[in-house]
């Protein structure tokens, strides 16, 4: 049965058991809907016996929604433990788009959390777990600083720098060349995979041994004029050549919807078709999110039938109406997309990408 708490250190490592899995997450109340999916999700995907204990750094959550989440949870075997971190630490980094100053919580982990927890798998509010937690929970960390899977939208720190023949066809559907464009000057090898930050594996015990709390926002200040895609960037630079691999299947991005098969895929055939196929954890990348009105993605239903046994049953977004505005910005996203798409056809015939 679901228990919901305002927590402190102590209360945590009292009732965090290490054998089943720990959920960090962190939202504030533009993505209640969406976080109360994906632990309904999480929760529902459990197999018998197991217990989720979830960790829930609030950005700025209402008390109405915190009951909608209670509502939600109040059948599973759920405990959720409430911290409300001091966001004026993060205040002077950038945010954009559908991101606010809650996405640099996650970086924080080592220190808000108590020191007998030394791992908690971080999962985005915008995914929906379709297996048990328990598999990623009990995948060995070894030395990494984290284990994340390959960013499937921008898989490589500089696409340009892949020199692989059977990797040469993806470069047309890749979202970003570059997404660590100051790479040479850090000394990382731009030649290495990317990773996504939405759904990680932390080794908390070893940030807290190297201080990684104050690398990553060091790395995010100093490097300010560079920064793309928030707190992404900082994991990147920090723990290149220091994580480990999620099966990509934990990952599902939905750029590889975008990718016109597997025969034009970043990764290997097996792992792009497990990925597509048979997603263990489906994340709406992207700021076109499937409760918007009208968005793209093929599993939008599956998050609406999720969706339907939370509070918010029955909840769809209202039609905005037409604004020219809205319209343009997505029609030229469009256009600029498959622009570059067939930009980069023709600059590959001469081996310029």
């Amino acid at each position: 049965m679901l228990t919901i708490h305002p927590a402190t250190t102590d209360r945590i490592a009292k009732s965090a058991s290490p054998a089943d899995p720990i959920v960090l997450c962190a939202a504030d109340e533009n993505y209640v809907k969406p976080l109360t999916v994906m632990l309904h999700s999480a929760a529902a995907s459990l197999n018998p016996g197991r217990h989720l204990h979830v960790v829930l750094f609030d950005g700025g959550i209402e008390e109405s929604s915190l009951t909608g989440i209670r509502e939600s949870l109040i059948d599973f075997p759920v405990n959720i433990d409430i911290l409300r971190p001091d966001l004026s630490q993060v205040s002077d980094l950038m945010t954009s788009h559908h991101i606010t100053h809650t996405a640099y919580l996650r970086l924080m982990a080592a220190r808000l959390l108590p020191d007998s927890i030394e791992k908690v798998i971080y999962l985005d509010s915008d995914v929906l777990v379709v297996d048990d937690l328990t598999k990623m929970w009990e995948m060995d960390l070894e030395e990494n600083y984290c284990l994340a899977a390959t960013d499937i939208s921008c898989p490589f720190i500089d696409a340009r720098e892949i020199k692989d023949p059977e990797l040469q066809a993806c470069k047309p559907w890749i979202n970003a060349i570059s997404p660590v464009a100051n790479w040479k000057e850090l000394g990382i090898d731009g030649s290495a995979n990317y990773f996504n930050s939405g759904v990680m594996v932390l080794n908390l015990k070893k940030w807290r041994q190297e201080n990684v709390e104050r690398k990553l926002f060091e790395c995010l200040r100093k490097n300010s004029s560079y920064v793309w895609c928030w707190d992404q960037y900082a994991l990147n630079v920090v723990f290149a050549g220091k994580w480990g691999q999620l099966p990509l299947r934990w990952n599902q991005g939905a750029h590889v919807f975008e990718y016109p098969s597997e025969e034009y895929s970043p990764v290997d055939r097996d792992s792009f078709e497990s990925m597509r196929d048979r997603p263990a954890i489906i994340h709406y990348t992207t700021e076109w999110k499937p409760w918007d009105f009208q968005p793209f993605h093929p599993l939008r239903e599956t998050y609406y039938d999720q969706l339907d046994q939370t509070a918010w049953q029955g909840w769809r977004p209202a039609d905005p109406g037409f604004n020219f505005r809205r319209w343009w910005d997505r029609k030229a996203v469009d256009v600029i997309r498959k622009w570059i798409v067939n930009w980069r056809k023709v600059k590959l015939l001469f081996s310029m990408v």
